[in-house]
């Protein structure tokens, strides 16, 4: 089945039969932010998605927060049409990454992102996620440890892993594979440059 902008706005239409309403709902199933729902004394510290809790909280608290996003991530791609999942799945990271209930600030959007593709494309979703986590493995070992300095290790596998879900997925999956990739990667450069 192919999906392009076009056949989407041509199609049962963005605005029609509720399109918008799906990308709404995916927005604030994403502003739900797991770090900040359980644990909103990291915000002033670090980042509230499960890197940022693990920091701060530790390995228990980080899984519960994983596990929550991860989670939502699946309910949004479950609930919307497939023909409006490459922007719902944009739709959701943005919430995470911008939450309207805390005040904007948000997550990454790694780990929602992955619940969505895994509900959507698990068996390419499940390689794309191995490679990234062998890169951000390697790129830990080979360069963070010693200078803890720049990107760290989970993002950047992210971006490999977003890179391989692109060639990976079915035909449909590539532009929410795109969306998605894009939005998380913005997110990354307001870190990076310190505005978080």
């Amino acid at each position: 089945m192919e999906t392009s902008i076009l056949r989407i706005l041509q199609g049962p239409g963005l605005c029609k039969n509720g399109g918008m309403a799906y990308l709404l709902l995916a927005y604030l199933l994403g502003s739900l932010v797991g770090g900040l729902l359980f644990f909103p004394e990291v915000r002033e510290k670090d980042l509230p998605g499960g890197s940022g809790v693990f920091r701060r909280k530790g390995l228990r608290a980080a899984l519960l927060v994983v596990l929550f996003d991860l989670g939502k991530g699946v309910l949004a791609a479950l609930l919307t049409p497939e023909a409006l999942r490459p922007f719902a799945g944009a739709a959701l990271v943005a919430g995470h990454n911008w939450p309207l209930f805390f005040r904007f600030r948000g997550g990454g959007g790694i780990a929602p992102s992955l619940g969505f593709f895994l509900a959507w494309f698990p068996r390419e979703t499940l390689w794309a996620t191995a490679l990234g986590l062998f890169v951000a493995g390697a790129y830990h070992l080979l360069y963070w440890r010693r200078r803890r300095r720049g990107i760290y290790p989970i993002p950047f596998g992210a971006l490999f892993g977003y890179l391989a879900l692109f060639l990976l997925a079915p035909a449909e999956g590539r532009l929410g594979a795109l969306w998605v990739a894009g939005v998380v990667l913005l997110r990354g450069l307001q870190i990076l440059l310190g505005r978080w």
